[in-house]
């Protein structure tokens, strides 16, 4: 059965892909954060960042470009099962995304008082972080579940088309 991606799955494809660099991965290479996260998205260098960057671009505009570009076939329950749990994961990290901006209310809301040297804006500030690393995890997860339901097609496709070769068409006379 194809699904047909809704507009606001779409938005919430395209802001993953860039609160993935802004701001989660700004946060996971800055600070003591990037030092307890070894440097976040930034880990692999400036040159692995703009591949990176140029292929969540690519991938924005084939999403804004094209109105099918996310639709999936669903073929089975277990894949049913990885494209919800991909998408509540995509949810989870765009919330932490966003979250991020506020780091100092939180940890005031959560502690307190900040602690020595600032201790509790760094816990946040790591609890956000790996919160919104969700959101890449859950695209991958949305995009696994895309996979195996067009491998799905793709094979039973194939099963009917030999199936149709092998079968007498007609009979000889």
């Amino acid at each position: 059965m194809q699904t047909e991606a809704s507009r606001s799955l779409k938005w919430l494809y395209c802001l993953i892909l860039v609160v993935t660099i802004f701001p989660s991965g700004m946060l996971g290479a800055s600070g003591w954060v990037g030092l307890a996260t070894g440097g976040g998205i930034f880990g692999g260098g400036l040159i692995g960042l703009a591949i990176l960057f140029a292929i969540f671009i690519y991938r924005i505009v084939l999403v804004a470009r094209s109105p099918h570009t996310l639709d999936a076939y669903v073929t089975s329950t277990p894949v049913k099962l990885l494209r919800y749990f991909g998408i509540f994961l995509m949810v989870i990290g765009l919330i932490g995304s966003f979250a991020v901006f506020f780091i100092r209310p939180l940890a005031l809301g959560i502690f307190g008082k900040p602690g020595d040297a600032g201790v509790a804006f760094f816990v946040v500030g790591v609890v956000l972080y790996v919160i919104s690393s969700a959101g890449l995890a859950g695209l991958l997860m949305f995009e696994a579940s895309r996979l195996f339901g067009f491998e799905a097609r793709l094979k039973d496709e194939c099963k009917l088309e030999s199936s149709s070769q092998t079968q007498p068409t007609g009979s000889a006379a």
